[in-house]
């Protein structure tokens, strides 16, 4: 079984690092068109590791969630004891 903690942080990670990329990206763009390429450059690979955070982060989930349902049909439900 895996742990709630650990599929929560998973299900929680996605829209942060969606939102950490974009901010990323945003402010490269805003950094580059006020003339500081190196800084801008700097912002593009941090995002890029952020995309690569958030591809590993989606794969875990849906290998977690896949062993959760596998392993749920082995576990006897609390609604079937009635």
């Amino acid at each position: 079984m895996i742990p709630r903690p650990f599929v929560t942080v998973l299900v929680f990670g996605l829209p942060v690092l969606v939102v950490a990329f974009a901010i990323l990206m945003g402010e490269a763009a805003l950094i580059e068109s006020l003339g500081d390429a190196p800084a801008a450059t700097v912002l593009r690979w941090i995002a890029a590791a952020a995309v690569m955070l958030l591809a590993a982060d989606a794969l875990l989930l849906v290998g977690v969630l896949g062993l959760e349902s596998l392993d749920d049909g082995e576990r006897p439900h609390d609604d079937d004891s009635a």
